[in-house]
């Protein structure tokens, strides 16, 4: 097997190295473009508006009989020029317990009273329940 002379050892592989850096930077690119505009919207879209509510720990004590409520007030401010419709939900209620919100949607800003409803089949414990604003 004849070698390469002295003065030409390691072109090739430098040469491979260089083309597959200049592969895996062209890849990287268009990976990273594509992940890049996609967070950019979902960015956009998340911060065009805000929600806070005026507390964020209640107790309600579980009735022998009938319902407890408890009204606190949510507020939908836009931080942007966000004209849109955002509609309020809420997930994670558990058995014996509902929340329903009083508008259910409309456009920032505007405010809406979220009613948190217990009656006697709920179980006693600590919950979380989280409001979903979602725009259009």
């Amino acid at each position: 097997m004849r070698g390469l002379p002295s003065d030409e050892r390691g072109v090739e592989p430098l040469a491979m190295k260089i083309f597959a850096g200049i592969v895996l930077l062209m890849i990287g690119l268009g990976i990273g473009y594509t992940v890049y505009m996609w967070a950019g919207k979902g960015a956009q879209q998340m911060l065009s508006f805000m929600v806070s509510v005026s507390s964020d720990n209640v107790t309600i004590k579980i009735p022998e009989d009938g319902e407890s409520t408890k009204n606190l007030s949510v507020t939908v401010t836009r931080l942007g020029p966000y004209d849109e419709t955002v509609s309020l939900d809420a997930e994670g209620e558990p058995t014996g317990v509902k929340v329903s919100f009083s508008p259910a949607s409309g456009t920032p800003d505007f405010g809406s009273t979220m009613t948190i409803t217990v009656n006697n089949s709920a179980t006693p414990g600590t919950t979380t329940i989280t409001i979903k604003a979602t725009g259009a």
